[in-house]
């Protein structure tokens, strides 16, 4: 059970990730990170909400009623407020265990504000881990993402969430009146209190030290981390395309166009909804702190469950083991975590160095198709390679 970690663990216990693995997450500080809800969270999400029923129905009435049905539609909820880009739901994680969960209201764009809930397991109060978690939340919003305010909602009868924001030392701003729908099912207040940027920056929040990244990132080593693309990326990604536009552009057909629009309808229309969807994923890859190009799952069958790897690296960053790592820990998340049959990668016959990262991963080759791909001047044959999940993971057959 995740409820086992203790909160004090001896001194020479090793680091441990503060996210899951193979998690697209938001790391806070060295314990607390933020798990984005996905759509096969969800089962796990309501047995953690049902063994916290009693705790959680005196603050939430979804808790109260909540049943597999309506956990997993309001993931698919949040999913969506994903892909607008107006919220999000993720799990409160505590040295790799969800303990928790934290979301983010109606999400502004920079200069705006943000509205934060949370919950967390009873085992895990009075050790200040909302408050921690709450406060590297605010460096995400303010530096991150250019936030100019982050409120918090709350029912003033309770106390213990009402504290929360005191803590942090919000200030109250007004009591809406027979505003929501208490947990007991009946009309009552809710108490807003909120911080300003400029508040937050007098009082010392901006912490010293690098920011860590702004994205949910599935992180493969302490270099590189592959972070879920959103519609802020789009102006430095569509420059990174650009300024390698003639080294992409014989295997890449769409390095013909580096537009910032046509970056950010990828973004809004394939990326985004690709997450919300369960249609794959299209992650920056994010080495040394600097965005080096992009890799993704796309071309997703449900029965038997697989898809395909894509990739690109700008030029500057080859020679690095980039994208060997980063195809490693994507094809550990696919099949560890969704439970994925096949996954292949295809290249053009004449792309030798996509081809060496196949056969260094241990991929099979199973041959080439023959004029399979328009690259943007002619049809080209392409050699495909794959992996079985029982191939990677021996134990999973």
């Amino acid at each position: 059970m995740p409820y086992a970690t203790p909160i004090d663990p001896p001194p020479t216990a090793a680091p441990v990730d503060p996210a899951p693995p193979h998690a697209f997450a938001l790391r806070l500080d060295g314990d607390l990170a933020l798990r984005l809800h996905e759509r096969h969270h969800a089962r796990a999400l309501f047995g953690r909400i049902e063994a916290e029923r009693a705790h959680l129905a005196g603050a939430f009435g979804w808790a109260r009623d909540a049943t597999p049905a309506s956990i997993e539609a309001r993931v698919l909820r949040a999913l969506e407020q994903f892909r607008r880009g107006d919220g999000w739901h993720a799990d409160l994680c505590w040295r790799g265990d969800p303990i928790g969960a934290v979301w983010l209201h109606l999400l502004q764009a920079a200069g705006g504000s943000t509205e934060v809930g949370y919950w967390i397991a009873r085992a895990y109060q009075g050790h200040g881990l909302v408050t921690r978690a709450l406060r590297g939340l605010e460096r995400h919003c303010f530096e991150g993402r250019g936030l100019g305010r982050v409120s918090i909602a709350v029912d003033p009868s309770n106390g213990i969430s009402a504290a929360v924001p005191r803590r942090l030392g919000y200030q109250s701003e007004a009591v809406l009146r027979q505003a929501h729908v208490g947990a007991d099912g009946e009309a009552a207040d809710l108490a807003f209190y909120g911080v300003l940027r400029e508040d937050w920056e007098a009082a010392g929040g901006a912490a010293v030290g690098p920011l860590p990244l702004p994205r949910f990132a599935l992180r493969v080593d302490d270099e590189l981390e592959l972070a879920l693309l959103e519609r802020g990326d789009a102006p430095a990604l569509a420059a990174l395309v650009d300024a390698n536009r003639d080294y992409l552009r014989p295997w890449m057909p769409w390095a013909a166009d580096t537009a910032p629009r046509a970056t950010l309808l990828f973004i809004e229309q394939r990326a985004l909804p690709a997450i919300a969807n369960a249609d794959g994923f299209e992650l920056g890859m994010w080495w040394r702190g600097r965005l080096v190009g992009a890799c993704g799952v796309h071309s997703v069958y449900a029965v038997p469950l697989r898809g395909s790897l894509g990739y690109w690296l700008a030029a500057e960053a080859q020679g690095n083991g980039i994208v060997t790592r980063a195809m490693r820990a994507l094809v550990d998340k696919v099949f560890d975590d969704h439970a994925f049959e096949r996954i292949d990668l295809r290249a053009d016959v004449a792309n030798a160095r996509s081809r060496a990262v196949a056969e260094r991963l241990g991929f099979h080759y199973e041959g080439v198709l023959r004029r399979e791909f328009w690259n943007g001047s002619i049809f080209v044959d392409q050699a495909v390679y794959s992996l079985l999940r029982r191939e990677w993971r021996p134990q999973a057959s």
